[in-house]
């Protein structure tokens, strides 16, 4: 009976373990698409910059 109690907390924390895991991989990959865009913005402006220079 013991092992079955420790086999299920053992699936449970790997659960909880697999599922953190994957909400921080999504947070990062919706940072690095909008750190992405921002990069697009800022060289849209410097070439615009450039440009009016010329």
């Amino acid at each position: 009976m013991e092992v079955y109690v420790i086999t299920f907390i053992g699936l449970a924390l790997l659960f909880l373990f697999v599922t953190f895991g994957v909400q921080m991989g999504v947070d990062s990959s919706k940072q690095v698409k909008a750190l992405k865009t921002e990069l697009k913005n800022i060289k849209k402006q410097i070439k615009e910059l450039e440009e009016k220079q010329k």
